[in-house]
């Protein structure tokens, strides 16, 4: 029987994902686990384009809790700041939230984005600080079925022909290239995007390797847009590539962690 996967950030997520094993804790081993994390680094494959001016480079936990007072950045690379609103009293002020810090607090305490501009721009909050969530929760990997870190371009194509943006899908011709910093450039039809590899690690508390991406895609001369962001997945040697989106939830307070 298939595992089923959930990549959830939050305290809703207890909820949500609820198992039918419990286990009495081991203080110990929990000890020995936390020293464990905190002295592991998690290395980016290249320069964290969510955030103002996060270069590549290795990362221990408390380095990327930190960025979570970083200025949070649209797809131009220029910092963003999403408008909300108060959660009960519509005649107060509304607020800018512009790091995941502030995004934490406030949507813990039910501040929210009341128009669509402003829920496009918290789009951006949700994507960067879900994967810094995830990066900061991650633990190295018992196994890896990625040869050299990253998957082949042949799986990447594969992936590819199974990914949609919006209603649009790829065409059978699929054209895959890597260039410098962990990026695939796919292009088919009159659709182009980019997969960025972030990092590797185990997310997802399975002992295997998953790959942090960030997507990106656009129609040729089109206007719109599609961004995700998630776990692509390589369970057994032998697998097709999957892809976990990561969820991330509004209502854990910034000062309990991410």
């Amino acid at each position: 029987m298939q595992m089923m996967k959930t990549l959830l950030m939050g305290a809703g997520a207890v909820g949500a994902a609820s198992v039918a094993l419990v286990a009495v804790p081991d203080h110990d081993a929990e000890k020995s686990a936390n020293a464990s994390s905190a002295e592991s680094e998690i290395c980016l494959k290249g320069d964290l384009e969510l955030f103002e001016g996060v270069s590549s480079k290795c990362f221990s936990r408390d380095e990327l809790l930190a960025l979570r007072d970083r200025p949070v950045v649209d797809m131009q690379g220029q910092p963003v700041a999403v408008s909300m609103s108060h959660p009960t009293d519509m005649s107060m002020p509304a607020e800018d939230c512009r790091t995941c810090r502030d995004y934490s607090e406030m949507s813990f305490d039910g501040w929210y984005a009341l128009s669509s501009r402003e829920m496009r721009r918290e789009a951006y909050f949700v994507r960067a600080c879900g994967i810094l969530a995830a990066l900061a929760n991650a633990q190295p990997a018992g196994a890896t079925y990625f040869s050299n870190g990253s998957p082949e371009a042949e799986e990447v194509a594969l992936f590819a022909g199974t990914m949609k943006f919006g209603e649009a899908g790829p065409s059978e011709d699929i054209h895959v290239e890597k260039t410098p910093g962990a990026i695939w450039r796919i292009s088919s039809g009159d659709m182009n995007w980019l997969i960025h590899e972030i990092a590797n690690a185990d997310f997802d508390n399975d002992g295997v390797e998953e790959i942090m991406i960030f997507t990106a895609g656009a129609p040729e001369g089109g206007t719109a847009s599609f961004y995700s962001a998630g776990l692509l997945e390589k369970d057994t040697a032998g697998a097709a590539l999957s892809f976990t989106p990561v969820s991330y939830g509004r209502d854990k307070a910034a000062g309990a962690g991410l």
